[in-house]
């Protein structure tokens, strides 16, 4: 009997283990198919139907795209972007989930539920007003208007305060009768212990930011200022797309968060699993 029951645990989690890698290899096609036009030659990537396995391999294809576009400033300004945007986030979403996780003050409950309700309101719903609001303090076609509207996340202030809320109270009990402030507990005492949600908060604001369209589509006018998402559109035009170019541009902008994501994901499923974000 014993036996039998260990056979259909062994038989369930093989069929859990094909489904996914079933889904990973799924996940995986369209990058897959995306590397392989960046390959190609236009009149391949025109082929149809179409072929995965190019022949010869294009690599110029991603040499060019230097020459063509300035997807190098692009890059510098998705990095100065992202990083300045993840570092605001980390001060402000710490200090508001800190704030409503241990403080106690009329109307936390009432402000806990509107940071979670900004939760369920679409970027589009906001963006004709952000738009207005961002032009009249002048921050239109420039650095602050890319960093600003994102510098506070209502995802990483819920975050954080999970966070804060699953530490012992004892812990500020026990620093607060040896005289340390409010302000010290949570720098010395209860930031430290959140890291693991730190990291993972760093790595989603900086993946978000990273891929972030619309924003800089609605605040940067000059191709300057441009971002490498909305950079990679100039690769497309009325009547025509150059398929591999476009592509090769792409595999590019993933290499960053990918190895910003392969360098800190066991810490951002450490963040996951001790806040019990699912």
């Amino acid at each position: 009997m014993v036996k039998a029951h260990g056979r259909g645990r062994g038989v369930a989690r093989g069929i859990y283990f094909l489904i996914l890698v079933g889904g990973a290899l799924l996940m995986f096609v369209p990058f897959a198919w995306s590397l392989s036009t960046s390959l190609k030659g236009l009149s391949q990537a025109m082929t149809y139907p179409p072929i995965w396995w190019p022949h010869p391999f294009a690599l110029q294809n991603y040499v060019k795209i230097w020459s063509i576009v300035p997807i190098g400033q692009w890059f510098v300004n998705s990095l100065l972007v992202a990083s300045a945007v993840t570092a605001a986030n980390l001060v402000f979403d710490s200090l508001a989930g800190y704030a409503l996780a241990r403080i106690e003050f009329r109307g936390r409950t009432l402000v806990y539920f509107g940071v979670v309700s900004m939760l369920m309101i679409p970027f589009q719903a906001v963006m004709l007003p952000l738009y207005i609001l961002l032009k009249d303090m002048g921050l239109l076609d420039n650095y602050g208007g890319m960093i600003a509207p994102v510098a506070v996340s209502a995802m990483g202030i819920f975050l954080m305060r999970q966070a804060f809320l699953a530490l012992p109270q004892e812990l500020e009990d026990a620093a607060r009768i040896d005289g340390a402030g409010r302000f010290r507990m949570f720098l010395q005492l209860s930031l430290p212990l959140v890291t693991p949600t730190l990291l993972t908060l760093a790595l989603m604001i900086f993946l978000a930011s990273w891929n972030n369209f619309l924003l800089p589509l609605l605040v940067a006018n000059r191709a300057a200022l441009w971002t490498v998402p909305l950079g990679i559109v100039m690769f497309q035009q009325e009547y025509f797309v150059n398929w591999p170019y476009l592509m090769a541009a792409a595999v590019l902008a993933t290499l960053p968060v990918g190895i910003v994501f392969l360098l800190f994901q066991r810490w951002f499923i450490r963040g996951v699993a001790t806040t019990g974000l699912k």
